[in-house]
């Protein structure tokens, strides 16, 4: 999507996201921010190379860890500005495995990070820190991801591909994707609404 498009929808977004917020209309606010800000972030980063820089950190997370495994791997680009290839060494011959966008984190910390900068009740500062763990916790996510196809592959080899990467690593990624948002968001606000009733409840 061309930037200037991009920049002209997002002005859009934050007019109507303004309108809803001098008027009060929270829940219309909140859905119109969130989701908005989750494709601001998503078409920005694809438009700036921030995509691009997640893979390539996520690539090196990967590598560093595998080292610090004794698995041996090898990064290299697939072709001049395309996404990375990561390489696993084998006992014959090589797999490779491409750090795409799903694996970027970008499509997810898009979207948590508008769930997180615009949910009601929080200071700005506590949803600012919390959105920096959320994005933290989503690239150890995709590391942890990768690495688990990563050791399958070497300790199974290639037969092993489509069951490590399309139902363990993505199994995995669930399950730490659901725990971030867990303990970022569905426990604190359980807990907000306990503090509530209790203080209710001893009002009354």
């Amino acid at each position: 999507m061309d930037l200037w498009l991009i920049i002209t929808l997002t002005g859009i977004w934050a007019l109507i996201v303004a309108f809803f917020r001098l008027n009060r209309i929270w829940l219309p606010f909140y859905i119109v921010g969130s989701v908005g800000l989750a494709f601001v972030i998503i078409f920005l980063g694809r438009a700036t190379g921030l995509e691009q820089a997640l893979q390539i950190g996520v690539a090196a997370g990967v590598h560093a860890s595998s080292l610090a495994l004794g698995l041996p791997t090898e990064i290299f680009q697939s072709a001049p500005g395309a996404i990375l290839v990561l390489v696993i060494s084998q006992d014959i011959g090589w797999t490779m495995l491409q750090v795409t966008v799903e694996s970027s984190g970008l499509l997810e910390s898009g979207v948590i990070a508008g769930m997180l900068l615009f949910y009601p009740g929080w200071s700005i500062r506590k949803r600012i820190w919390f959105t920096l763990g959320a994005i933290v916790l989503t690239y150890m996510s995709n590391v942890i991801r990768l690495m688990v196809i990563v050791v399958t592959l070497h300790y199974m080899g290639k037969s092993s591909l489509l069951i490590s990467h399309t139902i363990i690593g993505r199994a995995v990624f669930f399950a730490l994707v659901v725990g971030i948002y867990w303990f970022l968001m569905t426990r604190p606000t359980l807990r907000t609404v306990k503090h509530k009733i209790d203080d209710e409840l001893m009002a009354s």
